[in-house]
């Protein structure tokens, strides 16, 4: 404690770090057998699957003030789940959904329901942003450090902070000085009164397509900053009747619709994977689905100049696919301008297009997405270092590889959800959460199961074969081959960092069971 003062006082150290060292001097470490970092559907799943294998020695982390994830952060107007809600929830926990593309609200109050049904707001903390993981080796357990100086300290760590956590927004000049409201979309700021009111949305994305549909008939003037064309694609919406919503969540008719959209949108796994012999039914998926595009463009978008930009000069499935029904017919509003020249800069008033063209503004959102994969500084929210004094955020860097996109060579009782190349571009993220914690529990309790194993740490010769399967699978891929940038890329344009190579259901077989002999034991 003395020797820590010491430091405290010393004149170098910034007042952050004296006041991260004064927290710290005063905090009692807590021990607990799994941390969980993130309290989003995969940090649930995880919790859940742990208590039912009697593994009630964990606490889960959660960085805002609420839990629930994404759909507790996300609340932009608009904003609605893209994948049918049978196939993008969590296989065995029903819930009567009043619609096939559940609003945030909805999906919010899933969450709060598996939260109580589950009675898990007594086993986690909010208001702890993580900031530090380190191994210590001696003692085989994980030392966890947060921005308000409390500590914890577990055997294992299942960290399934969001790779959608981090907004991106871009640096434009001047965006400083502007003097009515400015923020993300993903940060939506919810005491900002829109109603009558000039507002600009910059980007074209998913965030975007949904916000615009919802505002449109609210604001006096909204202006949309296009960029580059997205695949925009109607969708099969509709809502339930109270009998059906109900009728829905009986387990026969439940698992046989999850299985049947399940297939469904597997099958769509060959518009974008060349798999040998299937290149015609690929380019007839693709060719339906350009026609369908621009018939639809036809109809809504009569400025021909706008039009053209709109058609993707790109494959099919390069860039994030946009299911809506609702936001080409709401760019045919009267109240809505798109600029497609670009953005020169914003003004104290607005912002300057680069025709020279000034639009007096009131709001400016950024629904510019998130980092994701593309930039790996941002892809953990935190430090984390391993054995050895191994960092894998610099690692990460230079190469984010993991064994199943789950545990790392060198970072011992280390579990990630949504690692590297675990994404889908093509069906349920909710599918590949799943698998992920059911073989994570399973690797907890094979650990735990024998007595001498304090931990254990995948091969590192398994993993770089396992990286080199996927770099070749990957290499048949339309994510690898379109040339086009995408989030899902590392700096938008390199290699594909994010998304599996694989459809579900191969990235479901080849999670299904755990092997403890593909890991090192430490005794």
């Amino acid at each position: 404690m003395k020797a820590q003062m010491n430091k405290i006082n010393d004149s170098t150290l910034t007042i952050e770090e004296k006041d991260r060292l004064g927290r710290k001097s005063c905090q009692t470490e807590q021990h607990f057998e799994t941390v969980i970092i993130g309290s989003g559907f995969s940090g649930l799943m995880a919790a859940i699957r742990l208590q039912k294998k009697q593994c009630n020695d964990f606490i889960i982390l959660e960085r805002n003030k609420e839990l629930g994830g994404t759909w507790q952060v996300n609340s932009y107007p608009g904003a609605e789940v893209d994948i049918p809600t049978s196939l993008y929830s969590i296989s065995f926990v029903a819930y009567p959904f009043k619609k096939t593309f559940a609003p945030q609200s909805e999906l919010l109050a899933y969450t709060n329901y598996i939260i109580n049904k589950f009675n898990l707001r007594k086993q986690a903390k909010t208001n702890q942003t993580v900031t530090r993981l380190t191994y210590d080796q001696n003692n085989c357990k994980w030392l966890i450090e947060t921005v308000t100086g409390e500590q914890y300290s577990s055997r294992f760590v299942i960290d399934t902070s969001g790779v959608l956590a981090n907004p991106h927004t871009p640096k434009i000049e001047g965006a400083e000085s502007f003097e009515g409201k400015i923020f993300h979309a993903g940060e939506w700021d919810h005491s900002v009164d829109y109603e009558g009111k000039r507002i600009a949305i910059i980007g074209s994305g998913c965030s975007a397509a949904q916000i615009v549909p919802a505002i449109v008939d609210k604001v006096s003037r909204l202006t949309l900053f296009m960029g580059k064309a997205q695949w925009i694609l109607p969708r099969s919406d509709r809502h339930y009747s109270k009998v059906e919503s109900y009728l829905r969540t009986l387990p026969i008719i439940r698992h046989i619709i999850r299985l049947s959209v399940f297939i469904f949108y597997d099958i769509r796994f060959l518009a974008f994977r060349r798999y040998p012999g299937m290149t015609t039914i690929s380019r007839f998926l693709k060719s339906n689905y350009r026609r369908r595009l621009k018939k639809h463009l036809e109809k809504y978008i009569k400025d021909e100049r706008l039009r053209e930009h709109m058609m993707p000069d790109y494959e099919l499935g390069c860039r994030r696919v946009i299911p809506t029904n609702t936001y080409l017919p709401a760019l045919s509003k009267s109240n809505i301008d798109v600029d497609i020249s670009g953005i020169d800069s914003i003004t104290v008033d607005g912002i300057k297009t680069k025709e020279g063209n000034v639009i007096a503004l009131d709001i400016i959102v950024y629904a510019t997405g998130y980092y994701a994969y593309s930039n790996m500084k941002k892809a953990l929210t935190f430090e984390v270092n391993g054995v050895g004094g191994r960092n894998l955020n610099s690692e990460w860097e230079q190469k984010a590889v993991a064994y199943k996109g789950i545990t790392v060579a060198g970072y011992p009782n280390y579990f990630k959800v949504n690692g590297p190349n675990t994404g889908t571009g093509h069906s349920s993220q909710m599918s590949y959460m799943q698998v992920a914690t059911d073989y994570i529990i399973q690797a907890i309790c094979a650990v735990k199961q024998n007595k001498s194993i304090k931990a254990i740490d995948v091969k590192q010769e398994l993993q770089d074969a396992y990286i080199a399967t996927m770099n070749h699978k990957m290499k048949n891929t339309v994510w690898h081959n379109s040339h086009c940038s995408a989030f899902y890329r590392k700096n938008m344009s390199e290699e594909v960092t994010s998304l599996s190579p694989e459809p579900v259901t191969g990235f479901i077989f080849s999670r299904k069971w755990f092997n403890l002999s593909d890991y090192n034991l430490l005794k």
